[in-house]
């Protein structure tokens, strides 16, 4: 006796099996490539104080980063959990903070690769034109969706974040993995501007 799947269970069926069913996204590398990029990623701050106002929303950061000053460069995708009170990324404020980080990733080789922002509070990020990771909230330091990716050709991608703190504790981490291999933090020299 054969078995047709209909489209529809076949889908049902990927779906309880854990398979995905959204092809990856495809990324578009940087054109032209840079060619010597520094090391870490450009931010701009732009700080809702004295007395605070509170940032609820990736919107209210975006709209904030009209006032934004350039900030000292990021090293990379790697910083962790704060104590409480502690300046966010390089700006030396630590609550009410809006940043957006600009720059590249480099991808030593095509593939399929997993992408996973961290984030603490909100996020919207992009890679190669594709938004890999958003959370239009707060949250403690926690993973946001992991996102698949194709990775067309070895070089440098564009990366844009909007990122904001509202208060507490603050971070700003990503994860990678390309498919077959382990899933890490990204380390921070395949970041450049």
């Amino acid at each position: 006796m054969k078995l047709f799947c209909t489209g529809a269970l076949a889908a049902t069926m990927a779906l309880v099996a854990g398979a995905s069913l959204a092809a990856p996204l495809k990324l578009q590398p940087a054109s032209p490539q840079p060619s010597s990029p520094k090391a870490g990623l450009n931010v701009k701050y732009a700080w809702e104080g004295n007395p605070p106002r509170k940032i609820q929303s990736v919107a209210k950061a975006k709209q904030m980063m009209k006032k934004a000053k350039p900030g000292s460069p990021l090293r990379g995708l790697d910083y962790r959990d704060t104590t409480e009170g502690e300046p966010v990324l390089t700006f030396n404020e630590t609550y009410n903070v809006a940043a957006e980080i600009t720059g590249y990733i480099r991808f030593d080789s095509p593939g399929i690769y997993e992408l996973e922002t961290w984030s603490n509070d909100g996020i919207d990020a992009y890679v190669g034109g594709q938004q890999i990771g958003y959370f239009n909230g707060r949250q403690p330091c926690e993973a946001n969706q992991r996102t698949e990716v194709e990775v067309p050709q070895a070089g440098w991608y564009p990366i844009k974040i909007n990122y904001f703190q509202k208060y507490g504790t603050s971070c700003l981490m990503m994860k990678w993995g390309k498919q077959g291999e382990r899933f890490t933090w990204t380390p921070n020299d395949v970041f450049a501007r």
